[in-house]
């Protein structure tokens, strides 16, 4: 099994956080700025969340600096993929038949579909 990226409501804040900003950030100011966002953490709260991050390769941190590993789009899809592999095999089609199901597909959807299979195809 591979990495896992899900994450806490806890860890998202901080990611989106970092996110906003383009060069690492000092812990003590990413804990200042959590304050300011209603989040009332000790330090060790904050150090916890960022282990944690850390241990998933999400963030960087250096000494006491901190910087996001990896963007929102790249964690989003992280996270899809191990949807897709824990739960449909990795297989894509295993994954649209379950969200399909019974539903009829409407018109619109199978068309924007197509497009984009065949944008996959290079087309």
């Amino acid at each position: 099994m591979g990495k896992s990226y899900k994450i806490t409501d806890a860890e998202r804040a901080v990611l989106e956080v970092l996110w906003d900003r383009s060069e690492p950030v000092q812990t003590a100011d990413l804990l200042e700025q959590m304050k300011n966002k209603g989040r009332e953490w000790k330090r060790q709260t904050l150090n916890t969340l960022l282990s944690r991050l850390d241990d998933k390769e999400i963030v960087n941190r250096k000494r006491g600096y901190v910087e996001a590993a990896l963007s929102e789009d790249e964690l989003l899809q992280k996270q899809t993929q191990g949807i897709l592999d824990n739960f449909y095999g990795g297989k894509l089609g295993n994954f649209c038949i379950a969200l399909i199901g019974k539903e009829k597909v409407k018109e619109e959807d199978i068309a924007r579909l197509n497009t984009l299979i065949d944008e996959l195809r290079g087309k």
